[in-house]
């Protein structure tokens, strides 16, 4: 119930959004914890299965393709095995998986490194 109604809390007051967040942190971040499923423009050519690319994501023709990363962690699979330090969500892991364990802002620092992508992207 908690992770439901703080998923709702984040979802309809951008928490998360902000984004005077360090590139280079949020590069790391993507390095360190998305590229493992992600295909990460630069940094890998693999990811897993139907995972979508960042720059799939990102050129998608969705509106919402922006809220979509600044929400990340409360999407489907992300809530499984993504905990906010701050807010001690427990998923519970699926037999393999390693956990992603990120602060509230590293979600600042990961959105302005997926801005810089975008406007890399997109020119």
């Amino acid at each position: 119930m908690f992770r439901f109604v703080l998923t709702i809390v984040f979802l309809f007051t951008g928490f998360a959004v902000g984004h005077a967040g360090d590139i280079k942190k949020g590069e790391d971040i993507a390095i360190e914890h998305c590229r493992r499923c992600h295909v990460i423009p630069g940094q890998n050519n693999m990811g897993i299965g139907i995972s979508p690319s960042f720059k799939a994501m990102i050129q998608s023709k969705a509106n919402d393709w922006r809220h979509k990363f600044e929400v990340f962690y409360a999407l489907r699979p992300h809530p499984s095995f993504v905990i906010i330090r701050e807010f001690r969500t427990t998923p519970e892991f699926p037999l393999g998986i390693t956990p992603v364990i990120i602060a509230v802002d590293d979600l600042d620092h990961l959105m302005a490194y997926v801005d810089k992508l975008a406007r890399d992207l997109r020119q």
